[in-house]
């Protein structure tokens, strides 16, 4: 095995593309922003990291969270900021973190298609009782998510494997309502999608009780995947002319145009629809959503990358410090890979 095999995959391949930006504001949420910019940089900033922090892909989030509530904005930004300075999230403290870090029960590693980076949990490997280090552990991994966003990207994918997991190692509830009490008031739509693989028979009366606490947007980017129904990345459709002869040329999958965009509606249909929870009834391809070399071959992608605790630590360490600089030298939030994005694009 050689030591590359341990460098988690903190820049995006070629494969991975700009991700498609979100719709113009309206003349309301622009007003709404505005006066959310103005109550924060005007009276409760009190650094350039405040302000960086603080920048408009940042309250258009909360403003997203609060259905663009202003006076609910302002007070969630204004929390978070205190939160911030006192919890310290992308400060990590080595000595209180070390134990959960040891095992690789969680870690970023890879971008997805949209280059969202990759966060990967898998319970199997808990080796801690029910703590408040077990949910620092999962905001130490969140910062270091954030700070490998690319320019543009601001949504974070999770791979959720539950291959060989028991119930005691399954995070009690009370520790999964305080990491969603966490996600949900201080990092607000970062979610991008959740990929669930082989969920047991006692997820599902978990899911079940800390599904009440879960906003509906959120559990709407929950899908769960059937290992059994993976397959090669899908080939790509190419688009055929619209007229009455080209109707039934053949694309390169040997599907007819037509059939092809009768299979599209339908799937465009389908997306459209959640199941009883909550959750996506996508039937996910992941080599569809996720690179190859980014994914790991024990999910059908081509990725050797193997935990190693003070490898990553190091990696990690130094993605959050140039990230800490960025903000406090006025730079913004920015991430190292976005020249690596453009040059995909």
């Amino acid at each position: 095995m050689t030591a590359g095999d341990h460098q988690p995959r903190f820049t995006p391949s070629l494969e991975c593309r700009r991700p498609q930006q979100p719709d113009a504001l309206t003349d309301s949420q622009t007003a709404a922003l505005d006066a959310l910019r103005s109550h924060i940089h005007d009276t409760v900033v009190k650094s350039e990291t405040h302000r960086q922090w603080a920048d408009d892909r940042c309250l258009i989030r909360y403003l997203r969270s609060k259905k663009w509530n202003l006076q609910e904005s302002k007070q969630a930004v204004q929390e978070s900021m205190l939160w911030r300075d006192s919890y310290g999230p992308n400060r990590p403290d080595k000595e209180a973190l070390w134990i959960e870090t040891a095992v690789g029960k969680l870690y970023v590693s890879g971008f997805d298609m949209e280059s969202r980076p990759l966060l990967y949990m898998k319970p199997r490997l808990e080796n801690t009782a029910a703590s408040p280090s077990q949910i620092r552990h999962v905001v130490y991994h969140l910062e270091i998510a954030l700070a490998l966003m690319p320019e543009g990207v601001e949504n974070l994918c999770i791979i959720i494997d539950f291959a060989g997991s028991s119930m005691t190692k399954n995070p009690g509830v009370a520790v999964a309502r305080e990491i969603i009490n966490v996600l949900g008031s201080h990092y607000p739509e970062r979610l991008g999608k959740a990929y669930i693989i082989h969920a047991p028979w006692f997820f599902f009366p978990f899911f079940k009780l800390i599904s009440p606490f879960i906003d509906p947007v959120t559990k709407a980017k929950i899908n769960f995947v059937d290992m059994k129904k993976q397959k090669p990345k899908t080939k790509t459709i190419i688009s055929a002319p619209s007229s009455a002869a080209a109707s039934e040329i053949e694309l390169p999958n040997g599907v007819s145009s037509s059939a092809a965009s009768t299979a599209s509606s339908k799937k465009s249909s389908a997306s459209k629809d959640n199941n009883k929870d909550g959750t996506s009834t996508d039937q996910v391809n992941l080599l569809d959503v996720i690179p190859e070399d980014m994914l790991e071959r024990e999910f059908g992608g081509s990725s050797d990358y193997v935990y190693n605790q003070q490898v990553y630590w190091d990696a990690a360490a130094q993605v959050l410090a140039d990230s800490r600089a960025r903000l406090e030298n006025g730079g913004g939030s920015t991430s190292a890979t976005t020249a690596v994005v453009q040059e995909a694009a």
